[in-house]
């Protein structure tokens, strides 16, 4: 398969917004000392026709006060997406992959590293900020994605975690008084903000209220030791979903409760369950994308491969399998 690399350093924590403050001068000063003040938004590129876009955002987007709070300014609810989730550890390093299906709209690989948090980097629509294939971002008038931190629909920390969705009939989250609530999708920015490992993932997730509006999802985490759960919401109740295999599958059906492997009730389920079986789990990258290439659909958007040990990750748009691109993340140790 054709590859395209970009290699991205992660950027300096910044600031997100300056409030220039307003001082009264008897006299205006002298000299004015320059404002060298790293912009919001940086590296912005066209990279595929498609189109897909890069970014990175820099500095602080307020995660931490939404936790506090659980209030922003998203609008909830959207359209219901038919995904493929895998993940593949049998081959000595540990692989994630999606194809997100859903209505043509332009996306964006989102480089963020706030100061409090994990550097990551995830995979945002753009349909939620306005943009459509008829009205496509400008370089000079970003504004409206100031919010696209918020709304990752699959990602990789510099831990090695990696976080995906997929929409499902049903799901009803705990809720406990005391407990800040935040969106599903918001939940996948708290993963990738704060968790190292699967552990971690679970243990957050326990920590908050997560509201499902529609349609509701459930979640594949994986990290750089090959371990992956699934985390299913039902009648007010989490399941975790782990496998003894060394790979693990997931659509849009509730797993919990369901025929699984073969006899799956998804082709899509059934054709990645039998090319994972085939090899026991150990796929490389290439043949991850073949695998997401068999479980395509027409309105596939993206197909994606996390790499959790290298940082790589390999992305095709719209499903041109022929042209794919490689992107990488710088992995670190130890705490944020």
């Amino acid at each position: 398969m054709k590859q395209t690399r970009y290699t991205f350093p992660l950027l300096a924590l910044a600031l997100l917004l300056v409030a220039a403050s307003t001082i009264e001068w008897d006299q205006p000063p002298e000299t004015t000392e320059p404002q060298n003040v790293e912009p919001v938004f940086t590296g912005f590129r066209k990279v595929d026709d498609y189109p897909l876009y890069v970014v990175h955002y820099n500095g602080d987007y307020g995660f931490s006060e939404y936790l506090a709070t659980g209030e922003t300014t998203l609008t909830g609810g959207f359209y219901r997406p038919g995904c493929t989730v895998f993940t593949a550890s049998g081959g000595g390093m540990t692989l994630m992959e999606r194809n997100f299906d859903f209505p043509s709209n332009p996306a964006l690989l989102l480089y963020t590293n706030p100061p409090d948090g994990y550097a990551s980097v995830s995979m945002v629509d753009l349909g939620y900020f306005g943009y459509s294939l008829d009205s496509l971002p400008q370089e000079d008038d970003l504004g409206s994605l100031l919010t696209a931190p918020y709304m990752p629909f699959d990602g990789m920390n510099e831990k090695g975690l990696v976080v995906s969705m997929a929409a499902i009939p049903e799901a009803l989250a705990p809720e406990s008084d005391g407990k800040t609530t935040i969106g599903e999708i918001q939940a996948i920015r708290l993963l990738l903000d704060y968790a190292e490992d699967v552990d971690e993932a679970l243990t957050l997730l326990t920590e908050y209220n997560v509201e499902m509006t529609t349609p509701p999802i459930h979640y594949m985490i994986t990290d750089r030791s090959g371990e992956s759960m699934v985390v299913e919401y039902l009648r007010g109740e989490m399941h975790v979903i782990r496998e003894e295999m060394p790979y693990q599958v997931m659509t849009n059906f509730v797993i919990q409760g369901s025929q699984t492997g073969p006899d799956a009730p998804c082709w899509r389920y059934r054709a990645v369950h039998r090319g994972l079986e085939a090899s026991n789990g150990a796929v490389s990258a290439g043949e991850a994308m073949d695998l997401l290439s068999e479980a395509s659909q027409s309105n596939t958007i993206w197909s994606i491969v996390y790499e959790t040990s290298t940082g790589e990750m390999h992305v095709a748009m719209g499903c041109s399998y022929e042209r794919v691109h490689t992107f990488s993340l710088n992995l670190t140790e130890g705490s944020p």
